[in-house]
């Protein structure tokens, strides 16, 4: 039984504009579609119109057109915000809870909750409390949660944002089990980077129409469509669009193996690594000394991380989830206070300061943009920094940043009726007018398009020619190479690596520690021999080019 999305129109009011325009496509049961589009384009609209809430909650739009599915269907949704869908003190409660407002037996949830434990490898955390999670552990939580309940249609909603690339893989290879067991799965994500071995089918949406409806390989082959919806596609991906302007007999591929091989027959092999001498002996501007930190519940987040973090570069926090990367950088700004240990900005303790007296110099962009939003319309939260610091900004300024990010339209808009993307877009820009000198960004691409994401790495440039110094956490590695200049790398609470990007790329022992691959840039330049490690996708283009047989 395939599931019919029949002449969707929806507004959000009367007279309002339609977010959704005549909306049609066919959902294959027991098949993984996949619906892209930029922020904006109806997307969580349509989740929203699946799994009905609207019109049984928020009724006071105008739906037209239908969902159509068999009596009885049951379709539950994984939020890309998990504090949304946690309900519980502990992990197991917040499992359970979906369970038990099925009425389901105490004898199957206990079953259930067994299974979906060992499934998503959570067994660790089941006695821990959900205000102690990390946002990756959270995220998982949330969909065991959702697993838990069996449902017929399962409808993800960026359900690997917050995750490591380990998890990824993991929720990936989930996926594809359900797809065997006939489970249908609708993943409304942007990012099709994790997914794109098990996506079967592509919705594009523009402007709240549909404008692709196909194959996974016919949407990766259609360039200028990739572009347009602003879809953040696999590296390998990037490098045969980026190829194939100099190799017209290049095929397409998604994995590093493949590119290997084909590449291989195109060029003459490279001479190998050149010795580097490239250094991150930049004067600190915080460091850590023997930062401890454990939680009241017993865990021990943080065990003796000594860092330095060096002026005006962007530094990467890197790890899988759990490591202490989000505890680590909550200490630079003060919202916690270590078990021992000390943190320094320009050589003094901040211990003492509180949390508003270190954000002037030290600014902390949370991964959840609900968390930092608190004005009525985005042109006051653009401004809230500067005005909370006394910091003053002209019109024009304000004007220039509404402009350069497209914010110009929604100026008077209630910030949290922006999309996702553009929420977490809105709450990094508002550091552009404060006081601080370090801005740390926790993983700042969640909910971003493609267009977005390249807006971020323009203000991260902006910034360090500023001479700010810009800490990043983020699970995008290819991403991360790109931008950052030096990386500390934890694992269970304890440093394993600080030094410059070139030092780290060099350390595949690391990356195969902590379960994280290298992104392909690097590790293909590895393999064929670059005199050079590459860190972006053009600049590996323009050296294969140059060894064309």
């Amino acid at each position: 039984m395939n599931y019919k999305v029949k002449d969707i129109s929806y507004r959000y009011s009367e007279d309002g504009k339609n977010v959704l325009n005549h909306v049609n496509f066919t959902i294959e049961q027991g098949k993984v579609t996949a619906i892209v589009g930029p922020s904006g384009c109806g997307k969580s609209t349509l989740i929203q119109i699946f799994s009905k809430v609207i019109p049984s909650l928020i009724m006071n739009g105008v739906l037209e057109g239908s969902f159509d599915m068999p009596e009885g269907t049951f379709v539950s949704v994984v939020s890309q915000t998990p504090e949304n869908q946690l309900f519980g003190y502990g992990v197991e409660d917040a499992i359970a809870f979906g369970m038990e407002n099925l009425g389901i037996s105490q004898e199957e949830i206990v079953e259930r909750m067994e299974y979906v434990l060992d499934l998503l490898n959570l067994q660790h955390l089941r006695n821990r409390s959900v205000a102690t999670l990390s946002g990756g552990q959270r995220q998982s939580v949330c969909i065991a949660s959702v697993l838990a309940m069996n449902p017929d249609i399962l409808i993800m909603d960026e359900p690997v944002s917050s995750l490591d690339p380990n998890g990824k893989l993991m929720v990936q290879s989930i996926l594809g089990q359900l797809r065997v067991s006939g489970t249908t799965t609708v993943l409304v994500d942007n990012n099709l980077v994790w997914s794109a071995d098990i996506v079967d089918h592509v919705i594009g949406l523009l402007d709240g129409e549909v404008v692709f409806d196909g194959t996974r390989d016919e949407f990766f082959r259609d360039f200028s469509l990739q572009k347009k919806l602003g879809v953040i596609i696999p590296q390998e991906v990037e490098i045969y669009r980026e190829l194939s302007k100099y190799f017209k007999e290049i095929d397409l591929f998604y994995t590093l193996e493949e590119a290997k091989t084909q590449i291989e027959q195109l060029i003459t092999k490279g001479s190998g690594l050149k010795s580097f001498s490239e250094s991150c002996s930049c004067a600190p501007i915080i460091t850590t000394h023997n930062l401890t930190k454990t939680f009241s519940d017993g865990f021990h987040a943080l065990m003796d991380v000594n860092a330095n973090l060096p002026v005006g570069q962007v530094i990467a926090i890197l790890g899988q989830n759990g490591s202490g990367k989000t505890t680590f950088v909550k200490h630079l700004n003060g919202l916690y206070k270590p078990t021992s240990g000390d943190v320094r900005y320009k050589g003094d303790s901040t211990l003492k300061k509180t949390v508003a007296q270190i954000s002037k110099d030290i600014i902390l962009v949370f991964q959840h943009p609900e968390h930092m939003l608190f004005e009525e319309t985005v042109e006051r939260e653009l401004t809230f920094c500067a005005r909370m610091q006394n910091v003053p900004f002209t019109e024009k300024q304000l004007e220039e940043v509404l402009n350069r990010y497209d914010l110009s339209d929604e100026r008077e808009t209630f910030p949290l009726n922006l999309s996702m993307g553009k929420k977490h877009m809105l709450t990094i820009l508002s550091v552009l007018f404060s006081s601080a000198d370090v801005i740390i960004l926790d993983e700042p691409t969640l909910g971003m398009d493609d267009f977005l994401v390249k807006d971020l790495e323009q203000m991260i440039h902006t910034l360090t020619a500023a001479g700010k110094t810009v800490v990043i956490i983020s699970h995008e590695i290819p991403l991360v190479f790109k931008l950052a200049d030096s990386a500390i790398l934890l694992n269970q609470g304890k440093k394993l690596f600080e030094g410059c990007k070139e030092e780290l790329s060099r350390k595949e022992e690391l990356f195969d520690a902590i379960h994280i691959a290298l992104p392909p840039v690097v590790a293909l330049s590895k393999s064929l021999g670059l005199e050079q490690i590459c860190y972006t996708v053009e600049e590996f283009a323009e050296k294969i080019k140059k060894l064309k047989k």
